[in-house]
């Protein structure tokens, strides 16, 4: 029995080429979508909530990002918008748990929870460095 080593090879080869621009096209598709999620940061500073909106990966800033301030049981505390750098910072009414919620135009939006805890550890690292 002759064996085409020419044709084994061309199939292994198209298996690969296969595999290949399979795992190309589904690594595209999920930067692609990274790349359009919104993600929030947001920290405690100086008495101050800051809030940083971008798109995923970082080098488009949410700008004009709707941003909504809520309690713990869901009443809106304050609302604003980001600056064109994704920037947002407020005086917190109350220091308890509250969720940011940034929505952006393109309707993606996303959330971020701050804890009490969040304002008893600024004000503490705040005292150390005095």
């Amino acid at each position: 029995m002759l064996h085409n080593s020419t044709t084994s090879g061309s199939l292994c080869s198209r298996r690969t080429v296969f595999f290949l621009t399979t795992l190309l096209l589904f690594v595209s598709v999920a930067a692609s979508a990274y790349a359009h999620s919104v993600v929030l940061w947001c920290y405690v500073e100086n008495n101050r909530v800051n809030v940083e909106a971008f798109f995923g990966g970082g080098a488009k800033k949410v700008q004009n990002g709707k941003i909504l301030v809520v309690d713990k049981n869901g009443k809106k505390l304050l609302e604003g918008v980001t600056d064109k750098k994704g920037l947002f910072s407020f005086d917190p009414p109350v220091q308890d748990d509250m969720t940011i919620v940034v929505e952006v135009d393109s309707g993606h939006q996303t959330t971020f929870d701050l804890t009490k805890q969040d304002f008893i550890d600024a004000a503490k690292e705040a005292a150390e460095k005095k």
